[in-house]
């Protein structure tokens, strides 16, 4: 019996490990597959009469959940010359390379005159984006100043003979060398782009498999296994990691990019720890095992909360949790004089609709309630004064108005007032906070003895159709 325990045992063991590797090398094929190549043809041979090759940047990505931002695994620039790409590492060294200077050559190209430096200016603006700050010149060197930031400036400095034939280009980091007072067609630069040049498939296939080849990076997977999790939700955690490693004369060094993969059927999303709570997998993985009722429920919610965002020490006295109409919080620091934590909307099911982390105020409380398809809203946007929507007045008499809302509401929405006087726009009243009341008026002499119509908006922000309006207020104004 002991022997046949421990051969189960030792299957079940096998079996998870196996389970859990077909997971790994799942989640590092889909991690494989989102890897983005991008290619940027910097300089077109066609459009312009500087170079005579084609000039290429070429990137392999990868977003590793940042909404903002990819993450770089390799960028290389190349040079065609003759049907043949040769790669560099930087522009500085493309710049300086025999065929670039042989590139120079064949389109006859040479500095003697100040149109030249703009038309020498252009093509270093199209490979590093910078404005320019201008050129001078001494004997036969010229320096083109690239940038500058208080003491440390950017130059390549380009060597010609006698005769105006580029010889040399070094690029400085930090030039040591007193600049002019004034330099040559600052900021100066011909319009090199050419919409019809393209990247042929050849060239793009060439250079992928070339960085590709070139790259040496790796994913690293492991689970995270948090028994909270399991207890409510479907979704796995994997611990990720892109490990880049690049070799130069000085040694090798090693980049790494931590981030965070969630999965569930067959569904991933890369994030981080901290966004994980809010992503749609998350939610979508409570929803289906998960029922927030009781305070037992909210309880393994404050687990979750504790093994993946845990409260610091600071704050422990004031993690807590509590139930508010169709809303659980969940209190998890203090900044300044405002509570923050995790808000959970419920349905009639007690399942979760919604989890936001936010300052748990009236505003925010509102502006949650109001994904709520059942929640009635009301602006209360009210005239105060004048007392009635038709107004007669004197010659030469103003008028004075005040407008009254519900400030929480207007405020969770996010609204603006549109003011428009006899049909035109006239003024507005928008922040990111707007107080009631709103106070509006109008000169005996802006009136004169026609009738007028002043017409109050209250739209969304971002909105500016009236017909769009949440709430509007119209005066009818009779001049006697």
């Amino acid at each position: 019996m002991k022997t046949i325990l421990i051969s189960i045992l030792a299957f079940i063991n096998i079996a998870a490990f196996s389970q859990n590797n077909v997971e790994q090398t799942k989640i590092k094929d889909y991690l494989e597959s989102t890897i983005q190549n991008k290619n940027t043809l910097l300089i077109s041979k066609i459009s312009q009469n500087v170079v005579a090759s084609d000039i290429i940047k070429s990137s392999l990505t990868i977003n590793t959940g940042d909404k903002y931002n990819n993450n770089t695994i390799q960028e290389l620039y190349f040079i065609k010359t003759d049907n043949k790409l040769t790669s560099f590492k930087n522009l500085s060294e493309l710049l300086a390379s025999s065929e670039f200077l042989e590139s120079l050559k064949s389109k006859k190209f040479k500095l003697l005159t100040e149109d030249d430096g703009v038309a020498f200016q252009s093509i270093l603006k199209l490979m590093d984006n910078e404005r320019g700050l201008g050129f001078f010149i001494e004997e036969n060197t010229w320096y083109f100043i690239r940038d500058k930031f208080f003491d440390d400036v950017k130059a390549y400095i380009v060597t010609t003979d006698k005769e105006g034939q580029i010889s040399k280009i070094v690029y400085e980091n930090k030039l040591k060398k007193t600049l002019p007072e004034t330099l040559l067609q600052a900021g100066e630069s011909i319009d090199y782009t050419d919409s019809v040049a393209v990247i042929s498939k050849e060239d793009i296939d060439f250079m992928r498999n070339y960085l590709f080849n070139k790259t040496n990076y790796k994913f690293e997977v492991s689970p995270l296994n948090f028994y909270s999790i399991h207890k409510i939700s479907s979704i796995l955690i994997n611990k990720c990691n892109l490990k880049v490693t690049e070799v130069d004369e000085g040694g090798s060094f090693t980049n790494n990019t931590p981030f965070v993969l969630v999965s569930s059927n067959n569904e991933y999303i890369k994030t981080s720890i901290n966004e994980l709570l809010e992503t749609p997998l998350f939610l979508k993985s409570l929803q289906e095992k998960y029922t927030l009722k009781t305070e037992n429920d909210a309880r393994l919610f404050q687990y979750v909360l504790d093994d993946l965002s845990p409260v610091s020490k600071f704050d422990i006295e004031l993690k807590t949790f509590y139930k508010k109409d169709n809303m659980w919080f969940f209190v998890r620091e203090k900044s300044f004089d405002d509570l923050k934590g995790y808000v959970l909307l419920v349905d009639e099911k007690n399942k979760v609709s919604h989890i936001e982390y936010t300052t748990i105020s009236e505003e925010n409380i509102l502006r949650l309630k109001m994904k709520d398809p059942t929640f009635k809203v009301d602006y209360k946007f009210k005239l105060v004064q004048p007392t009635s929507n038709k107004v007669t007045l004197k010659k030469d008499e103003g008028l004075s108005v005040e407008i009254s809302f519900d400030e929480n509401m207007v405020n969770a929405t996010g609204c603006w007032i549109l003011t428009q006087f006899d049909g035109r726009k006239d003024g507005m009243y928008a922040g990111t906070s707007i107080a009631s009341p709103y106070t509006d008026g109008r000169t005996g002499m802006s009136l004169q003895n026609k009738p007028h119509t002043i017409e109050y908006f209250l739209l969304k922000n971002g909105e500016e159709n009236t017909e769009n309006a949440l709430s509007k207020i119209k005066i009818k104004i009779e001049v006697k």
